[in-house]
């Protein structure tokens, strides 16, 4: 067990192992690295839910770098993908352990959650499926780490962070930018007030639906390595097509709301994190975007503008141009611009600030590209929230979500964070959920569950 949490004991799941089960060999301390201090018999088991570009390409190599996790199953609805997981776990494992190493595999992510031999799960699925997996694995007692954006809803984060709040586990948004040095440096910066009050917030974010992989909209016949069924879930029934699948889901509302949630999830946060906002949220959104017709296949907002003003009287502007954050205070301005890009200010004098060790953020470990996975696995064994809980995720995409409401009804939108509601506007509110397919509702979770 790690810190009394409900864990399978682990001389049960090395007799499963002996057995030939299902379960992979043990791989040796010395082979991952990091000798004498996570033991086999203690190494935090994972579960990786959805195998495609950022799953593979992102969560696995995570995983593979930390070595306090080890991967024993993966799932996925898309045989190919699914194949193309097990292969490289199993050949990362078995070159580490000098054995045949034997990778767990679903098709239903209720196989893998209800798993008994694995202590954590990740999900890096589409954005539509994210919360009912995470809810699932929470309430089956496992450790979750979500990819972001976190929620396709409003209704439905809020649902998630309660959830993970009551269950005393650790959830951790994948934000892996909250381990870069560069962003860390800026949040302590600026909370620590050395550029004066802030006043305004630019968040900069690409032009959606330019970065499409596959092109060809024709409605055709599902492959066979693909179950569509199972991949539109609690989404509207639609005919398939290979361009709205896979990595261009982000660009239909149906399952993500396109470069404000892909790309808001990551600059949203440092926003609010830098500010102290990453617990509440605006009081107040309008903007305008360039939609694409609502029954398009790529029907997200292409370009957009949104303005948002909080309580403090901080107003924050988001809007289509390279990537970038922009914080303008009493004292002069800092700004970052591009992916990771560095930090330059009207006084770079300012940037070199020393500040008090006591009054420093604490740094997580990193495997150098991300260290959202560390954090993650030292929360568990230190029983502490990871740096970026379900409750902060939520927060964080709200702002995306309200803003997509907005530039959709047309008008200024008034919101209340204390409640998550918009204040006196009904037909806002009705868009703060939306209906989900049957069986894939939230309601439908606990039974799931394998209690027995």
């Amino acid at each position: 067990m790690v810190n009394g949490i409900g864990r399978i004991k682990r001389r049960e799941f090395l007799k499963v192992i002996a057995a030939g089960a299902a379960a992979p060999v043990v791989v040796p301390t010395s082979a991952l690295g990091r000798a004498g201090i996570t033991a086999p018999s203690d190494r935090i088991t994972m579960g990786l839910v959805g195998c495609g570009q950022h799953g593979m390409g992102w969560n696995l190599d995570r995983m593979f770098s930390n070595p306090d996790q080890q991967v024993v199953a993966v799932c996925d609805v898309d045989s190919r993908h699914l194949a193309e997981a097990k292969q490289k776990v199993n050949a990362y494992y078995s070159a580490k352990s000098g054995r045949d190493y034997r990778c767990g595999t679903h098709g239903d992510f209720r196989d893998l959650v209800n798993r008994k031999d694995i202590d954590a799960v990740a999900v890096a699925t589409p954005d539509h499926w994210h919360v009912l997996v995470a809810l699932m694995a929470i309430k089956s007692g496992k450790h979750v780490i979500s990819e972001k954006p976190l929620t396709l809803t409003v209704r439905e984060g809020r649902i998630l962070a309660d959830a993970a709040e009551r269950s005393g586990l650790v959830f951790q948004t994948a934000s892996e930018n909250r381990s870069v040095e560069t962003y860390v440096r800026m949040a302590e910066l600026i909370q620590e007030g050395v550029f004066g009050r802030i006043r305004h917030m630019k968040v900069l974010l690409p032009p959606s639906n330019r970065h499409r992989e596959v092109l060809d909209t024709k409605i055709e016949t599902p492959p066979t390595e693909l179950n569509y069924e199972m991949w539109q879930g609690p989404a509207p029934r639609m005919p398939y097509c290979a361009s709205r699948v896979h990595f261009n889901f982000r660009w239909n509302l149906a399952y993500s709301g396109g470069i404000i949630t892909d790309w808001g999830a990551h600059m949203i946060d440092l926003a609010h994190w830098a500010t102290g906002n990453e617990r509440t949220g605006p009081v107040e959104v309008e903007g305008t975007g360039d939609f694409p017709p609502r029954d398009g296949v790529w029907n997200t907002a292409a370009t957009f503008k949104l303005r948002y003003r909080y309580a403090s009287g901080l107003t924050m502007e988001l809007f289509t141009d390279a990537p970038g954050l922009k914080f303008e205070g009493t004292q002069g301005w800092l700004l970052t611009r591009g992916w990771l890009g560095p930090l330059t200010s009207s006084k770079p004098e300012l940037l070199a600030t020393t500040l008090p060790t006591r009054q420093r953020l604490r740094r997580p470990r990193t495997d150098g590209n991300g260290g959202e996975h560390m954090d993650f696995t030292d929360a568990i064994r230190e029983g502490r929230p990871a740096y970026a809980p379900a409750e902060i995720g939520h927060r964080t995409i709200t702002v995306a979500h309200i803003g997509n409401i907005a530039m959709q009804l047309g008008r200024k939108l008034r919101w209340d964070p204390s409640v998550e509601r918009f204040v006196d506007d009904a037909e806002a509110n009705a868009i703060l959920s939306r209906e989900q397919r049957a069986p894939w509702k939230l309601e439908n979770v606990d039974g799931w569950l394998n209690v027995g």
